[in-house]
């Protein structure tokens, strides 16, 4: 209850300084000079974007990249990477055909997979179209 009247003792004091207050009005050119303003302010202060790595630094990274190929496959005798000799004689052991030949699938499942298949894409064509219309 004490609430209420602390409540009730706040609003009343509000409203007598309210209306205590003198109400201001714009000039008659208010809004002509906030849109000389705001067009103003929009043609100084442009954010121009500026490039991470500029062309220069590209061009001097592309170049690193270029020598260091090279050199590595300028001396056949030593090279600065080993690439290991890689054995692929356990493939010879993997019977593919065996393993896919255990595995049935019913009319049913083949005819879902298809059409999911065809709804992916159907999707994404859709889709892509949509976007290049929305942000083109």
């Amino acid at each position: 209850m004490g609430e209420n009247k602390h409540i009730n003792e706040l609003d009343a004091f509000a409203k007598k300084y309210v209306k205590e207050i003198e109400q201001e009005k714009p000039s008659a050119d208010f809004t002509a000079s906030l849109m000389k303003n705001i067009l103003e302010g929009s043609r100084s202060k442009v954010f121009k974007t500026k490039a991470l790595i500029s062309k220069k630094g590209w061009a001097i990274i592309s170049v690193l990249v270029l020598a260091i190929v090279l050199i590595s496959f300028k001396s056949t005798e030593k090279s600065l990477f080993k690439t290991p000799e890689l054995n692929f004689s356990f493939l010879d052991k993997i019977q593919v055909p065996e393993l896919l030949s255990t595995v049935s699938l019913s009319k049913t499942v083949l005819y879902a997979i298809f059409f999911l298949g065809l709804m992916i894409v159907a999707q994404v064509v859709f889709l892509k179209n949509h976007f290049n219309k929305k942000f083109h």
